[in-house]
């Protein structure tokens, strides 16, 4: 697996992340829209070959986004962001950050396609993956769950290399 030259606003993870990480993820009515973790399924994912959890600190060391990246080092060079969080959203932060995962994915790592799902009904994340040129490959019924259990359908989403770069070409 290449090691990812993190950006000035990315940090790579490690287990003491984790409360703050489920804070996050247990705000108000975010369970419905980007479902959540058990403390022992971060634990798990945390150290496992291949994944990679990003967070991004405020000025202040406050974790104010993270994101759960997994398919580092594949060899078809797909890469799949399993999660990603902010802690306030509206404020850019989410834009920003995607933009640093991006580029840490496409620069540090021979990362050919970018991918990730999202519920049809996350409006807000669509208007900033659709911003940051992440395309719509399908609709995937049923292929989420819910923290009560209930199964909803999802997008899969993603990004290729080759777009990346004409978009970020100067």
């Amino acid at each position: 697996m290449s090691v990812w030259s993190l950006q000035t606003i990315l940090r790579r993870a490690t287990a003491a992340d984790i409360p703050a990480i489920m804070t996050i993820e247990r705000q108000p009515g975010y369970d419905a829209l980007v479902g959540r973790w058990d403390e022992a399924q971060h634990f798990h994912n945390i150290s496992r070959p291949g994944v990679l959890y990003l967070v991004h600190d405020d000025a202040d060391g406050v974790l104010v986004a993270f994101a759960a990246l997994s398919g580092l080092g594949h060899r078809d060079g797909v890469v799949q962001i399993n999660r990603m969080i902010v802690r306030t959203p509206n404020q850019g932060t989410g834009k920003l950050f995607l933009s640093e995962i991006m580029r840490a994915a496409f620069e540090g790592a021979p990362t050919q396609r970018l991918s990730l799902s999202v519920l049809p009904d996350n409006h807000r994340a669509l208007h900033v993956y659709h911003a940051m040129g992440f395309h719509e490959d399908k609709l995937m019924r049923g292929a989420g769950t819910l923290p009560d259990g209930r199964r909803v359908d999802l997008f899969s989403m993603s990004i290729f290399y080759e777009d990346w770069v004409a978009r970020n070409a100067v």
